[in-house]
């Protein structure tokens, strides 16, 4: 009796699953999921500091520091392979669809057999898309508008520095475009020692991250997902972890973030499948360079060494107007961990996907992520006073301090900790 009960409610359950995949046309929801771990679009986060900013009375700002992620940038030369072999895929899920056997609707299985390949996307292997190209210039831009002041550049007032990679450069060149400052000049590395990306050794394969993005492979969690997505397209091959990692690639990569115009690849999954692998980027980022990475915030306190400098020297009149880095995600993210933002009171596994949780790199960490501080010079009683505004994504970071204002003494507390890191750094490279 037992049986038969419990027979039926598995088949209930995959009838109720077949309704709801059957219903869900993804071309016309109204809000489609965009959050796709550290491939989010930028639009799909930020804010607009022309809106957010903060503004005390008797205060002016009188120095800017920030660190830039690089802008949205076509695949690596790994996942491009994969993904163009799985646009394959695409034929047999329209063919699966004419035999009646897909759950796709007409109009997502029209856009999907409309598509056309950019060939840029697999010719031009981690170039910077125009899209990011375009994040960036418009993030400069409106920092251009809300402290015009502060962009009158010249001589040794300001500091652009990229790292040396070919498409953080090209970011930080179309940021100085939309900056719009003639003649200024980004910072050139004279030595291997990179100030912003000091990290000699290989970090890709963390044996961690590998562990627990492998256990959620394996979990229910993941492999309900899975089967969703076979039955949902109703092919015959057999799709495998790499081949979804593939789809859900070309989901986030022909996304338009400027345009909010989703991609027809996106209509293979559901929202609960998107949220599963975007779960997968979120374990990867935590333990390869996050909180779940011993040691992952010594590569970030030089940076912040260089921020707690740069403000007393602005402090004393010495300092500069714009000081301002351009990075990777991997840096962003163990910049979090050093400051022990965004940290979760139990770490987050495989077993336990919450969904409510402050790692998630769709919003920390998308393409363009950007934290700035704004030091700003106060007339209080014919004497000086000194707040810093802290902004993450075009947003004030009121987590930091209370509504995102810190006093001089509060922002001293947070970084002198990272004082006279740069040369114990070196030494220990």
């Amino acid at each position: 009796m037992m049986t038969v009960k419990f027979n039926l409610i598995v088949l209930i359950l995959y009838l109720y699953a077949d309704i709801v995949l059957s219903s869900f046309c993804y071309w016309n929801t109204a809000c489609s999921y965009r959050y796709f771990s550290t491939k989010t679009p930028y639009n799909a986060v930020r804010g607009d500091i022309r809106d957010s900013v903060i503004n005390i009375p008797e205060c002016e700002p009188i120095s800017i520091w920030g660190i830039f992620r690089n802008g949205k940038t076509y695949p690596d030369p790994k996942s491009a392979i994969r993904m163009k072999e799985a646009i394959a895929i695409r034929d047999l899920v329209v063919s699966s669809y004419e035999k009646g056997r897909c759950s796709l609707c007409a109009q997502d299985i029209d856009n999907l057999r409309d598509w056309a390949i950019d060939n840029d996307m697999f010719g031009k292997t981690t170039a910077l898309h125009d899209e990011g190209r375009q994040e960036m210039f418009d993030i400069a831009s409106r920092l251009k508008q809300v402290y015009s002041k502060l962009n009158e550049l010249e001589g040794a007032n300001y500091r652009f520095r990229p790292t040396h990679h070919r498409w953080v450069k090209e970011s930080a060149k179309a940021f100085l475009e939309g900056l719009g400052s003639k003649n200024v000049v980004m910072d050139d590395l004279t030595s291997d020692f990179d100030l912003m990306d000091p990290i000699n050794t290989d970090v890709e394969e963390n044996s961690a991250s590998n562990k627990e993005t492998d256990k959620y492979k394996i979990s229910s969690d993941y492999l309900a997902a899975k089967d969703r997505i076979q039955r949902r397209l109703g092919i015959d091959y057999s799709l495998t972890s790499d081949n979804i990692t593939a789809l859900y690639d070309l989901c986030c990569y022909t996304w338009s973030g400027l345009n909010n115009k989703a991609s027809p690849w996106c209509a293979l999954f559901t929202t609960e499948d998107l949220k599963v692998l975007e779960y997968i980027g979120d374990l990867e980022h935590y333990y390869k360079y996050g909180h779940g990475r011993q040691n992952a915030e010594m590569n970030a306190q030089i940076p912040l060494e260089d921020l707690l400098e740069s403000f007393q020297l602005a402090k004393a009149g010495k300092g500069r107007k714009i000081t301002a880095y351009f990075t990777r995600s991997r840096i962003m993210d163990m910049i979090y961990t050093a400051l022990g933002w965004f940290k979760d009171s139990e770490p987050i596994t495989a077993a336990d996907k919450k969904r409510e949780r402050y790692w998630r790199t769709s919003r920390i960490n998308p393409h363009a992520a950007n934290i700035v501080m704004v030091l700003n010079k106060c007339a209080i009683k014919k004497s000086s006073d000194y707040h810093v505004m802290f902004y993450m994504n075009e947003e004030p970071l009121r987590s930091v301090c209370e509504g995102g204002i810190c006093s001089w003494s509060e922002f001293e507390k947070i970084f002198s900790p990272f004082s006279k890191t740069t040369s114990n750094n070196k030494t220990a490279s």
